[in-house]
Order: C-alpha cells, then sequence, then structure tokens
C-alpha cells in the first residue's frame, strides 16, 4: 500500500537535510521509536513500541539509508520490522525529498508499507493506515520543530494506534 504525506520544518533545505540524515537525533522523534544501535552512518536497528487498545507489540528491525542524493536532498529508507513476539512483520520502503518553502523546507514523504501476519489484519483498512501514517506523520513532524526549537520534546515510549485512530477520524470528519 502506497501513503503520502508531507510536513515543513523550520529550517532551510540544507540545514534540515544534515539533521534527517542525523538519524541518532532524528529517531528520538519518531513516537514509539527507539535507536539500539548505529552500524555504519545508513544502517541502523531499532525498535518501536505500537498499542492497539489492551494490545501492546514492539517491532525490532533495521532500517537502511539508500538512494542518498545529497545534491537534490532525497533518499530512500527501508526498514525491515518483526513483531517480536511472532504475531508479525512489516517492511517500509520510504522516499524522502526536500524542497525549499520560502524560509522553510518542506518534506515529502511516500511510503510503501507491506505488512504480513496478525500484524496485517490491523491494517486491512487502507483508510485506515493512511489516516493513521498521517498522525505519525505530523506527530513526528511535531517533534522534530521542537527539538529544531530547542524545546523538550515529549519522549513517548510506545504508540497508542487508539488515541491515533481517534485524532485520525476527527481529522476525517472535519474534511467533510
Amino acid at each position: 500500500m502506497q501513503i503520502k504525506n508531507n510536513f515543513e520544518v523550520p529550517l532551510s533545505p540544507s540545514a534540515a537535510w544534515a539533521l534527517l540524515m542525523d538519524v541518532a537525533q532524528t529517531a528520538a522523534c519518531f513516537p514509539g521509536a527507539e535507536l539500539t544501535e548505529s552500524l555504519d552512518a545508513d544502517r541502523h536497528k531499532g525498535r518501536v513500541s505500537v498499542r492497539l487498545g489492551p494490545v501492546a507489540m514492539v517491532f525490532a528491525g533495521t532500517i537502511e539509508i539508500t538512494g542518498r542524493d545529497d545534491v537534490r536532498h532525497s533518499a530512500a529508507v527501508k526498514a525491515n520490522w518483526s513483531e517480536t513476539k511472532g504475531r508479525g512483520n512489516a517492511v517500509t520502503v520510504t522516499q524522502f525529498t526536500l524542497h525549499d518553502a520560502g524560509g522553510a523546507t518542506r518534506v515529502e514523504v511516500a511510503t510503501d508499507i507491506q505488512l504480513a501476519g496478525q500484524v496485517a489484519q490491523y491494517g486491512r483498512g487502507v483508510g485506515m493506515v493512511e489516516a493513521l501514517s498521517a498522525q505519525l506523520v505530523a506527530q513526528f513532524a511535531g517533534n522534530l520543530r521542537a527539538h529544531i526549537e530547542a524545546s523538550p520534546a515529549a519522549t513517548q515510549k510506545e504508540i497508542s494506534l487508539a488515541a491515533l485512530a481517534g485524532r485520525a477520524l476527527v481529522a476525517r470528519f472535519k474534511k467533510s
């Protein structure tokens, strides 16, 4: 399934690029994510904690930055995640490109998500996955802006999919 999102950060494209390529800094901004090991500048191991109502899931996996183009400020990030209790896995390939937005930077994100196992049951509705993705990107962008502004960003230990789903539904009804 293909999902597109975008967000803005209050930095020039070159400064935003340098920050986004620093996985140690940006991983901490992603809700529920924890960087556990950096293998090199482009390969890392991590964990993502997710809560869907009473069900808590932890995914362990690897991410790799590929196709890095420092001139065009674009790259791809391939991630392979396995749920630690064997309930499924997720593979994502995220392409992102930075664009000048007049004193800020617009980050365009296109993600291909493949879910398998029990995890796929939670992702059956494409509209819901898109809405949840939009909420995650919005939270990441907010945390990243807080980090940029040197404000203490709230550290989140896990993603609450129920809370995200609620926000996604509210956002969907506001569009109607």
